[in-house]
Formats: structure tokens, C-alpha cells, sequence
């Protein structure tokens, strides 16, 4: 694992399709959070939004990388086709981690609030459960489950902008409500949040495998 991990990060920053996402949300997070001076938490939430659909168009990027018959090449050295879409979830992850530090910092440096630890903890669950939401929705809309560029990309904004404005979808949408005009709570709704945001993700991963060994 830790050798599709360092091959897929080493392609992928090689390609530098990471670029266009990252500085689409660098992009995003400077229009919704500076110079704002409201509630930390909503600002937070703006952040989020950005990582959640930033995530969907870089894990995309990330399972894209390789095409068809090198991704074969590769299912063949892992000896299953598991490990490298495990890899390429690692390596998402790893960038959205530094997406998450900069969505918590960036608001803090360009605007003016009140900086209270339960804000920050709260804004860093949030984020971090768009990010799984996100790598997710990305694995969905990659070339292992929809083969036309076209459709992909419509795909995911309709899964993006799904899963922001349906009331009944958790986890993204009470939690951004919690976040900007709600009542959240000491922590224990976040955890839940952020626990299905995980549950989320692996049944994307579970789906997106089954497709891609059905499709192959």
C-alpha cells in the first residue's frame, strides 16, 4: 500500500492536475471569506463548501490520471484492483488536508472575528466531513464510473450542488444550517456528522469498485 501510495502521489503531482483545483479553491475561499466580519462559524461554513466541491473535482482528477490500459498495468503489479483506488482515496485525502489548514487559517488571517477554539473545532469537523463527502462524490463522477468527460463533469455538479441544498440528505446540508443559522451543538451532532460524511465515503468506494470490475 504504501508503495501505490508514493506512485500515485508521485504521478499525480507529476501530471499537476492537483493544480487546477487547488487554485480554484484558493480562488473560491478569498471571494466567500475575506474581509468578512461575521460569526466565525459562518465563515467556516463557507470554507467547507469550497472543500467539498474542490474535493470532488481533484479525486476525480486523481482516479483520471492513469488511463485504461496503464490503470490495467498497475490493477496487475497491486494484484487487485482495491489498492490503487485506495491509494488514489490516500492521496486526495492528503491534499484535502492541506486544503482543511488552509480553510481554518486563511478566514482567521483575512477577516476579523473572534477566534474561540470551539469555532475552530467545530470548522475543522466540518470541513474535514466535506472533504469525505467530497473525495466520494469524486470517485462517483472519475472515469471508473462514468466514461464520458462530458457527463462527468455534469455529473458532478449535480452531485455537489445535491448534497449542499437537499434538506434531507445528511450529512452537508444540517450541518452548514447548524453552521450559519441553526443551533449546533457542543460537538456531539459534528461527530455525527462527521461519521456518516466517513460511511459515505466507503459506500462511494464500495460503488465505485463494484462499477469499475463490472465495467473492466
Amino acid at each position: 500500500m504504501k508503495a501505490l501510495y508514493r506512485y500515485t502521489l508521485s504521478t499525480a503531482l507529476h501530471s499537476q492536475r492537483y493544480v487546477a483545483p487547488m487554485v480554484f479553491f484558493l480562488a473560491l475561499l478569498a471571494v466567500l471569506t475575506s474581509s468578512d466580519s461575521g460569526p466565525l462559524l459562518g465563515v467556516y461554513a463557507a470554507a467547507a463548501v469550497s472543500v467539498l466541491a474542490c474535493a470532488t473535482w481533484l479525486t476525480a482528477a486523481v482516479v483520471n490520471i492513469e488511463e485504461p490500459v496503464g490503470r490495467t498495468i498497475v490493477v496487475v503489479n497491486a494484484g487487485n484492483a482495491r489498492g490503487p483506488l485506495a491509494a488514489a482515496v490516500a492521496v486526495s485525502a492528503t491534499f484535502c488536508v492541506g486544503m482543511v489548514v488552509i480553510g481554518l487559517g486563511y478566514p482567521v488571517i483575512s477577516g476579523s472575528h473572534t477566534v474561540l477554539v470551539r469555532s475552530v473545532l467545530l470548522g475543522a469537523a466540518a470541513e474535514l466531513t466535506c472533504a469525505a463527502v467530497g473525495i466520494g462524490l469524486g470517485l462517483l463522477c472519475s472515469r471508473l464510473v462514468i466514461g464520458r468527460p462530458g457527463a462527468s463533469v455534469l455529473v458532478g455538479l449535480a452531485l455537489v450542488l445535491g448534497v449542499i441544498l437537499a434538506k434531507p440528505l445528511p450529512p452537508v446540508y444540517p450541518m452548514l444550517h447548524a453552521m450559519t443559522g441553526g443551533h449546533p451543538s457542543a460537538g456531539v451532532g459534528f461527530v455525527g456528522y462527521a461519521a456518516a460524511g466517513l460511511l459515505f465515503l466507503a459506500a462511494a468506494g464500495a460503488a465505485t469498485q463494484y462499477i469499475a470490475v463490472r465495467l473492466d
